[in-house]
């Protein structure tokens, strides 16, 4: 259960009900997150600006980037985001079978160049400290400067949004196939 009272598209107006409609028409409903940036408006309006950027657009296909997420996020043990992104992931290719796949950390069936970019989000995410020139060498085996830095702020973004779910006491909504049953 959420700690704070999330908003509700009956309490919103203007540019804030705007996006959470937008958000709904995306996913098939409305996420707890979306619902928590609506409390603050500005914070939502950044938020949708800085999704849009990393996630939709760039060098990386947005599968790719939708895998990072669910890496990211299965790492830090964030259920929410772990689940919200295979759900991406499957919104993103139509295969709910690699969305549940990457969900367990198994990457077999993703590429060789794709494997390189999971296990660098998996290692950053589990420790950044630990990153070293040879990771940096080994990912431009299949990928770019500018690529690099797309992987890397895909980690740093879900990174901060395990994060915020955390704290903020987020569960994942029963409308997603990804919940855990408990």
């Amino acid at each position: 259960m959420s700690y704070l009272k999330l908003a509700n598209k009956s309490d919103l107006s203007g540019r804030t009900l705007q996006l959470m409609e937008e958000a709904e028409q995306r996913w098939g409903y409305i996420g707890n997150i979306v619902r928590a940036y609506a409390l603050a408006p500005n914070v939502m309006e950044a938020e949708d600006v800085w999704t849009k950027g990393v996630m939709h657009s760039g060098f990386l296909p947005r599968k790719l980037k939708e895998a990072i997420a669910t890496v990211v996020s299965v790492t830090n043990k964030c259920d929410y985001c772990a689940g919200s992104h295979a759900l991406a992931y499957t919104i993103a290719c139509g295969d709910m079978n690699e969305a549940a796949h990457c969900k367990t950390l198994d990457l077999s069936d993703f590429t060789v160049s794709e494997r390189a970019a999971l296990l660098f989000a998996q290692k950053s995410t589990a420790n950044p400290k630990s990153i070293q020139q040879t990771d940096i060498n080994t990912l431009r085996e299949h990928y770019t400067d500018g690529e690099i830095v797309e992987i890397s702020t895909v980690i740093q973004m879900f990174m901060g949004y395990n994060w915020f779910v955390t704290i903020m006491g987020l569960q994942l909504e029963q409308e997603n196939p990804f919940v855990k049953s408990e």
